[in-house]
């Protein structure tokens, strides 16, 4: 660890909770001021009633600092990310699944995940737009069994259709990359957000009839 590394105890004190990460981050991603993920600009932007969630009034892209970021999709709380960066940073050998889930109070499923985005990060898009560019086709789905085909106990007796299943977005360059993830809701915002997201501008985006798309 160099001279210039902050402590643990220090750490701690900077960034006690998810609040003070929130602060932290927005102020390292968007010194001026709030960004769009989306039209990459900081004109035309307002907050939302609840704190830390912005308005794109160019695209109507709702965002806040976790979106098109390795905490996208994620409920794990800010601070925790921090710490998890902080883990990986200063660690001479590495640090291994079961000590990330030790140190920062996750599941080892958590840890395996968050280890994984972030050593993608680590890699490196030289600071490139990451985004999806050209042809792009768009479909969601929902995964989980059948009702039918469920042990008793695990039935939901809610009705049928996507009961009890994960919706899922998928998005395909042609001739590219293919991108999968999970989404909370199948509404117009929450899809159009996502595509926003994972897009660049200008992109030609293909759809099936579905109203949410």
């Amino acid at each position: 660890m160099s001279k210039s590394t902050i402590s643990t105890f220090e750490l701690f004190a900077l960034i006690p909770d998810e609040e003070s990460a929130r602060v932290y981050l927005e102020a390292l991603l968007w010194p001026d001021g709030p960004v769009c993920p989306s039209c990459i600009t900081s004109q035309r932007i307002t907050t939302r009633k609840r704190v830390g969630f912005y308005r794109c009034n160019q695209c109507k892209l709702d965002f806040t600092v976790r979106t098109a970021t390795i905490f996208e999709r994620s409920h794990v709380p800010l601070h925790k990310w921090v710490y998890a960066m902080y883990l990986v940073v200063t660690a001479r050998k590495g640090i291994s699944l079961m000590q990330m889930s030790k140190e920062i109070g996750v599941t080892q499923k958590t840890a395996w995940f968050m280890l994984g985005r972030l050593r993608e990060a680590c890699q490196g898009r030289n600071g490139k737009d990451n985004r999806l560019a050209g042809i792009i086709e768009v479909d969601e789905t929902f995964v989980g069994g059948k009702e039918k085909n469920k042990h008793a106990h695990k039935k939901l007796n809610a009705g049928r259709g996507s009961v009890g299943k994960v919706a899922v977005l998928g998005l395909r360059e042609r001739g590219g990359e293919t991108r999968a993830m999970v989404i909370d809701a199948t509404d117009i915002r929450t899809l159009h957000g996502a595509v926003h997201a994972h897009v660049k501008p200008g992109a030609w985006v293909y759809t099936d009839e579905a109203p949410g798309l």
